[in-house]
């Protein structure tokens, strides 16, 4: 699959099959995570793979404390989201309700206890950050996240980025023992996605390019 082609089609999986990925093919996605750009080659991410009766672990502990403090997904600003960022929202939230509903559940407790569980697919993926670098660093880290989820998707793999758990990075790290001067950006899932869930079988949309585009002459 070439790099276009895999811009093109890959979307967020919250469904997986219960198949295993082999170490060999997480080894070969983190390869390429590690060849993205990064400013004077700092090279700032950090994954931490989990998987197992490991990631079983994590997730009990992710789901009794999201119980406990009912952390919502949002877009995180203090101000109200200006219209256009609003819209985009709803219409991403528009297409992906009626699935839930094909599921008989609840949209807000599909995601959030989705995103806690990692969708149930067999491989959950850490990525953190040393507390040391500036927030300017996000970008080298969201840069090799792009690779990652572009390389499983030309391997046939399904991936989910999961924002929420970062809410929760205290119980993460005590579970998997990572150490304080980490920070804890991201959670992906991966796997291979179930092809007959509704939830699988829609794809957001995106702006057309002059939306986003300005030219300078």
């Amino acid at each position: 699959m070439d790099v276009f082609s895999a811009m093109k089609d890959r979307r967020s999986a919250r469904a997986y099959l219960d198949k295993p990925v082999s170490r060999a093919e997480i080894e070969e996605i983190f390869h390429y995570a590690g060849m993205a750009p990064s400013a004077i080659n700092l090279q700032p991410w950090e994954y931490i793979i989990v998987y197992g009766t490991e990631k079983d672990r994590l997730v009990r502990r992710l789901k009794r404390v999201h119980a406990e403090r009912k952390i919502s997904c949002g877009p995180g600003t203090a101000s109200p989201l200006p219209e256009i960022f609003r819209n985009r929202s709803r219409r991403a939230s528009q297409a992906m309700r009626p699935k839930v509903s094909e599921l008989g559940l609840e949209f807000n407790q599909f995601v959030e206890e989705g995103s806690c569980s990692f969708y149930g697919a067999p491989v959950a993926i850490i990525v953190s950050i040393d507390r040391l670098f500036p927030k300017l660093r996000y970008l080298d880290v969201g840069l090799s996240v792009s690779y990652l989820l572009l390389a499983a998707q030309a391997k046939g793999l399904a991936t989910c980025p999961i924002g929420l758990i970062s809410s929760y990075g205290d119980e993460i790290a005590e579970v998997i023992d990572i150490s304080e001067d980490k920070e804890i950006v991201l959670g992906i899932a991966l796997g291979y996605a179930d092809p007959e869930s509704p939830v699988n079988n829609f794809k957001t949309d995106r702006e057309s390019p002059d939306e986003i585009r300005f030219w300078y002459e």
